[in-house]
């Protein structure tokens, strides 16, 4: 047992050894010194910056409020806002291609991307459903949100 416990500890003197050889090796960091971050302002707001009165009638409001009702510090965006920020159907993905008369009905041929579909009214394409065909245009309904689109052809 003697000469692996010899051995053994001849490795950790050639490691020791070595280790001290490349710690001494290093070089100090050319980057400049770091400054510390600024410190944040964590004192509470005086007296004068608080609406008191808004506080008081919510307080006063009692089993009225609503414990999960949203709660927006925002100003309140006018009406006129929220009526041009209501959703719109997407433009009509198809492009008109040509026109047929079949046993007495119109139908169109259209382009959806590369895809072409021979479409009459009263069918439905993907989210599209055909509300009539005539000489002028293509109505469709977008489905989801059952809005009327012309294709003028």
């Amino acid at each position: 047992m003697k000469p692996i416990l010899k051995k053994v500890l001849a490795l950790i003197v050639v490691v020791s050894a070595l280790a001290s050889v490349v710690a001494g090796r290093e070089r100090p960091s050319s980057a400049p010194a770091r400054e510390p971050a600024a410190r944040i302002d964590t004192r509470l707001p005086d007296a004068g910056d608080l609406d008191v009165a808004r506080l008081q009638g919510r307080a006063d409001d009692g089993a009225k409020v609503d414990a999960f009702a949203r709660r927006d510090f925002a100003p309140s965006a006018p009406a006129e806002a929220q009526a041009a920020a209501k959703r719109e159907a997407p433009p009509l993905p198809f492009r008109y291609l040509g026109k047929m008369l079949d046993g007495g009905k119109l139908e169109v041929f259209l382009a959806n991307g590369n895809e072409s579909v021979v479409a009459k009214a009263g069918e439905r394409i993907g989210e599209y459903r055909i509300e009539s065909v005539s000489e002028a245009a293509v109505v469709f309904t977008y489905l989801p949100m059952k809005t009327k689109q012309s294709l003028p052809l």
